[in-house]
């Protein structure tokens, strides 16, 4: 099932499928790696602020609008 890359608990490893986004802010996120099918790792999503996360070996913080706007998919593994 498909959610907002915001609600996604710190921890998680998740695949991205679709970013919902005008074309500055896509091509913003596709220039940052953030592309269907990349597996991204949730590191800090306090539910509240910026969503810091981790893709092709580099960290990414995201604002809240930006990250609510990308939806992924729990592949189910839980990483510390």
């Amino acid at each position: 099932m498909w959610m907002p890359l915001s609600l996604v608990p710190e921890g998680r490893s998740v695949r991205l499928r679709r970013v919902q986004a005008g074309e500055g802010l896509a091509a913003r996120l596709t220039a940052m790696g953030l592309l269907p099918g990349a597996q991204v790792q949730v590191y800090h999503n306090d539910h509240d602020g910026p969503v810091i996360l981790g893709i092709n070996g580099s960290r990414l913080m995201l604002g809240r609008g930006m990250a609510e706007k990308v939806s992924v998919e729990d592949d189910g593994e839980t990483r510390s």
